[in-house]
């Protein structure tokens, strides 16, 4: 919240500053109003803009310090007297949110009321509003408020009434609520009441430009104001803050520019000056965000010390227990819909849903080991990225690695691969497919490099060899019969038995029961006879369990842990 306070402030300082040095003494009041009311938008967007860039980057490893001994670990500092006077402020500032807003509805509240207790008559777009008490007269929207008296005695010039009638077409009460509803939202800015006292400066300049070019006669308005305004009366009976008024103090600054006259081409180029400032505001004030090309999510784009035990699992350490680190994982789609921990959320609860996760860390403590990642899409909304940037940088996350879309290369194999092969394949298809002195080595090559060829690859390259099927398993050989004979066994030497017959290969055993038409399961899950082969291809430590009861279909489960008979 502070750099955004800091950054709007910098930009409303600059504008305010261009506006004074630059426009506000020149006749282009049409302009200045818009430009006023932009100041006030662009101080709020500008800091609030981010850029994001893809680039390519260096991946770099995790750094992992092992921890033997808890005692030896740091201890992360504790929050409490930054925590308390945060609290202090955000009182300070919720309170003087408040009162300015008491402020604001009561002037709202005492325009209506006089509305409504007040005579009232209709003149073509406004309506006036007589009332009882000697006030200067004032607009808000389309009613213009004037003293019952003076209006009945014809007291009031016309100029006046045009003046005010100005205000109403023009509604520059719009003007008014806009920067009050800042007021109250940002009361502690003081450059927002010099804001204030432009805007409503600049709505009288032109509302006296409007009287000028109707009479064209501006000494004979100016004597009018001298003659009509009093500066004890507006001292004694001041209108409502959130009206127009016609403003004594103000005078002489009218007076000034109701003289000046500015050309065309000056316009032009005090006009084209804010191209270059707003330019510089833009990157001076505004974020930016280098998301990397290709990068795996296990990888950060700069070192990381974290702390791990000797089985590399990380986890976090106090004064008197070790703790889990959960870092954060999110993703994000191009339609902007994101996943946190795998789990959909809305972008309007992430920072809740982040406040569950790693309970046991204070603020101080994530800042310190939290990693997060951020996984997008070519075509993610920058908006999107940019508030899951903001809401990982209040949870306290120590770093925020959003990895862009890796670029997935066409399989192909290299020149040295093809080399390799083509040589492979030619030496075998020379052989007599029947007298083949195959190397196990030279086989397993082949079919790395075969499985990394494009299909323009293939296609060039030398024909796979056509290997022979291997040969079958040796089968058990047969126990001798039983003869009569008896064989006399000494005790101390007993005769050592046949060797039991060898059991069939892992690979053939499920083949063999995926012909009897068995049902497979891998670490609990079903799959089919085609999965299951695969799987046991690929690993050469496996478990199986067979079985068939009650002459069912046999069942096999196949897990890469023990498994546990069920008697």
């Amino acid at each position: 919240m502070l750099p955004f306070i800091l950054k709007s402030t910098a930009c409303l300082a600059i504008f305010l500053a261009f506006y004074k040095l630059v426009l506000e003494n020149e006749n282009m009041h049409h302009f200045k109003r818009f430009y006023l009311i932009g100041a006030l938008l662009a101080a709020l967007i500008i800091p609030n803009i981010v850029f994001v860039e893809y680039v390519e980057v260096a991946q770099s490893a995790t750094i992992l310090h092992p921890v033997t001994d808890i005692n030896d670990a740091p201890q992360p500092l504790v929050e409490t007297a930054d925590t308390e006077w945060s609290e202090i402020l955000w009182g300070i500032y919720a309170l003087g949110v408040v009162v300015f807003a008491i402020r604001f509805f009561k002037n709202l509240g005492q325009i209506g009321y006089r509305i409504r207790k007040n005579p009232k008559l209709k003149q073509q777009s406004t309506t006036r509003v007589l009332m009882g008490q000697p006030i200067p007269p004032h607009t808000f929207f389309s009613y213009i408020f004037l003293n019952k008296r003076q209006y009945e005695d014809h007291n009031i010039p016309e100029e006046v009434l045009l003046h005010e009638e100005t205000h109403a077409k023009q509604k520059h009460s719009l003007d008014i609520l806009l920067i009050e509803m800042a007021q109250v939202i940002f009361w502690f800015n003081p450059l927002i009441y010099f804001l204030k006292y432009s805007i409503k400066l600049n709505h009288e300049f032109l509302a006296d430009q409007a009287v000028v070019n109707r009479s064209q006669d501006r000494a004979q308005y100016q004597n009018t104001l001298l003659s009509y305004l009093s500066h004890d009366s507006f001292e004694t009976h001041q209108s409502i803050g959130i009206a127009n008024a016609i403003n004594y103090s103000s005078i002489k600054k009218r007076f000034t520019v109701m003289k000046t006259n500015t050309s065309k081409t000056s316009f032009v180029l005090r006009s084209f000056l804010l191209l270059p400032l707003t330019a510089l505001l833009l990157f001076g004030f505004s974020s930016s965000i280098e998301v990397p090309k290709n990068s795996d999510i296990e990888n950060d784009p700069a070192p990381i010390e974290i702390q791990a035990d000797n089985s590399g699992s990380e986890v976090f350490f106090n004064k008197n227990n070790t703790q889990t680190i959960n870092p954060i994982e999110i993703q994000i789609d191009k339609n902007g819909k994101l996943w946190l921990q795998s789990k959909e959320v809305s972008i309007t609860d992430l920072s809740d849903e982040l406040e569950k996760l790693n309970g046991h860390l204070t603020f101080d403590e994530r800042k310190n080991i939290i990693r997060s990642i951020v996984q997008v899409e070519a075509n993610t909304p920058k908006a999107v990225i940019s508030k899951i940037d903001k809401a990982l940088a209040e949870y306290g996350s120590a770093t925020i690695n959003i990895l862009g879309p890796k670029e997935t290369p066409q399989q192909s194999a290299s020149r040295e691969e093809m080399k390799a092969y083509n040589k492979l394949a030619k030496k075998y298809n020379a052989m007599d497919r029947n007298n083949m002195a195959i190397q196990k080595k030279e086989v397993m090559r082949l079919k790395e490099i075969y499985g990394k060829m494009s299909k323009k690859q293939r296609e060039d390259a030398e024909p796979f060899p056509d290997f022979p099927p291997p040969p079958p398993a040796p089968g058990s050989p047969k126990a001798p019969k039983p003869t009569k004979e008896v064989i006399e066994v000494n005790p101390n030497n007993p005769p050592v038995p046949p060797a039991p017959p060898a059991p069939p290969k892992p690979i053939e055993h499920v083949k063999e029961m995926a012909q009897k038409g068995a049902s497979f399961t891998y670490n609990g899950k079903a799959i089919s006879a085609k999965e299951a082969i695969e799987v046991v291809q690929k690993n050469q430590h496996i478990n199986i369990d067979a079985r068939e009861a009650n002459g069912a279909n046999p069942v096999v489960k196949i897990s890469t842990d023990p498994i546990v008979i069920e008697n």
